[in-house]
């Protein structure tokens, strides 16, 4: 009778006990290794900060738009915890967190349980994904707003409860989209999708309009500061539906993005270590990609063809917006693990030891893919010398002498001033200084600054503070000003 009862608890919470496992794992992986590795700020994180500091109550600037959510969070971030490396990048590490738990949300209604924990786990741990989830940039906000516009959408067509809830956040995330380059593709692949496909089309018909309206008043009134933004500069409207400059430079831009995401023997010239996905994962993408043509009569073929005829020209055109291949890899590569176990399945419709015997190698396969991305990642940016390039623990070297020798009085360059008086608002034990103050004491040099201008000769060298992740090592410099 024991053993009856404990098989099955056993069997009845299977699902939950791993799914407890899988979410420790991905915690893990995200909030330890993803912000532990590299750990360190590009300029493109510094100039994020600059953006989110320059927001105003008082009056609203066409440039604030852009990404206006996701500076919004940063800029409350280091309200909270300072300009430090954690406060910077903890936005991305929570949409990070809500993206991956939409993915298995979204597989799961959608596919099947297996599928979902399957796809979860490899698009968790792609080289694409941490990136995204440690960098303290807009990059993860796409994928995270479209992954829960497609749940939402799920939710009022398929869902039995909650309809108004969905309705309403359904219509504030479309919203939210278009303030995001290349959101409105998404907003405007669903819209294809529920005129064009009959089921969706029906199922939108019977929809309450009451509920409709009220899903689209918040949507509407969400959007005011875009369509201002837009109206007092339309060239906003250009950048954010991802248009570049210069179409002149297509096959250059067009190899660069390729070599990014799927260049496997290339050696990594940027912030993001290549390749984007490893082989495996581009090969059930192509699967899956191959299957949604296939079975292109689906809501889901609708969505991904839709939104990949947008997405991808505009990808090669742009290098910098690749992170956006994200959202339509989740969907492809879900597709072809489906495909692979569907496929089994139906060769041993009845026998179940068969049937168990297949999932073996999908399991292996995945536990691969999975330890085989992870260090890629977490080697690539500790080895590579030409990604780490692009990485300075300067802000870090800054905040440690600071906690030791408070108060600290600093001297940035020029071109780091607007950056450390951020810095130094939001920290006590660091006051920003010029060069030409001569008043006794200690201060600290900036590599840039110590370069810019020549340090008078009565100054006397205590220290140099250096870096164990730089060429360049000598990152700071202490002077005793007699």
């Amino acid at each position: 009778m024991k053993s009856r009862v404990t098989d099955y608890l056993l069997y009845r919470w299977r699902f939950g006990l791993g799914f407890i496992i899988i979410a420790i794992l991905i915690g893990v992986i995200v909030w330890l290794g993803a912000r532990a590795i590299p750990g360190e700020l590009r300029a493109a994180e510094i100039q994020s900060v600059l953006t989110s500091s320059s927001l105003s109550k008082s009056s609203l600037d066409p440039a604030m738009i852009v990404n206006f959510p996701y500076h919004l969070l940063q800029r409350l971030s280091i309200f909270a915890f300072g300009a430090t490396t954690f406060a910077i990048k903890l936005p991305s590490l929570i949409l990070a967190t809500l993206t991956i738990i939409g993915i298995f949300v979204l597989t799961q209604f959608w596919l099947k349980r297996n599928v979902a924990v399957i796809t979860t786990i490899a698009l968790a741990t792609t080289t694409q994904f941490l990136f995204m989830a440690q960098d303290g940039t807009p990059a993860i906000t796409f994928s995270a707003i479209a992954v829960w516009l497609l749940v939402a959408g799920l939710r009022v067509t398929r869902g039995k409860y909650f309809h108004t809830f969905w309705k309403i956040l359904g219509g504030v995330l479309m919203a939210v989209a278009l303030y995001v380059p290349l959101g409105i593709y998404v907003v405007v692949s669903l819209l294809i999708t529920s005129l064009l496909h009959p089921h969706i089309r029906f199922i939108m018909k019977r929809l309450g309009k009451t509920k409709l309206l009220l899903a689209m008043v918040f949507g509407l009134a969400s959007m005011a500061p875009l369509v201002y933004a837009i109206v007092i500069q339309p060239s906003t409207a250009l950048e954010l539906a991802g248009l570049p400059n210069d179409f002149s430079q297509f096959p250059a831009t067009a190899r660069l993005t390729l070599a990014d995401l799927f260049g496997f023997n290339l050696q990594s010239n940027s912030a993001l270590l290549r390749p984007a996905y490893s082989l495996t994962l581009a090969l059930i993408a192509l699967l899956g990609f191959c299957r949604l043509l296939k079975t292109h009569y689906t809501a889901r073929s609708y969505v991904t063809i839709a939104l990949s005829i947008f997405l991808i020209p505009l990808i090669l055109l742009t290098p910098e917006r690749s992170s956006a291949l994200f959202f339509v890899m989740t969907i492809v590569i879900a597709t072809g693990f489906d495909f692979l176990i569907r496929y089994w399945y139906q060769l041993f419709p009845r026998n179940p030891y068969a049937r168990l015997t297949g999932l073996l190698p999908l399991a292996i396969l995945v536990i691969g893919v999975a330890s085989t991305n992870i260090t890629h990642y977490m080697d690539g940016y500790r080895y590579t010398p030409s990604v780490l390039a692009h990485y300075s623990n300067d802000l870090d070297l800054v905040h440690n002498y600071a906690s030791k020798h408070a108060p600290m009085a600093l001297v940035a360059a020029d071109s780091e001033r607007d950056f450390y008086n951020i810095v130094a608002a939001r920290a006590d034990n660091i006051n920003l200084r010029e060069l030409a103050d001569q008043s006794a004491g200690t201060v600290v040099l900036t590599k840039a600054a110590r370069s810019q201008q020549p340090v008078p000769e009565t100054w006397q060298l205590e220290q140099i503070v250096a870096s164990d992740r730089a060429e360049n090592a000598d990152r700071l410099y202490v002077y005793k000003i007699p």
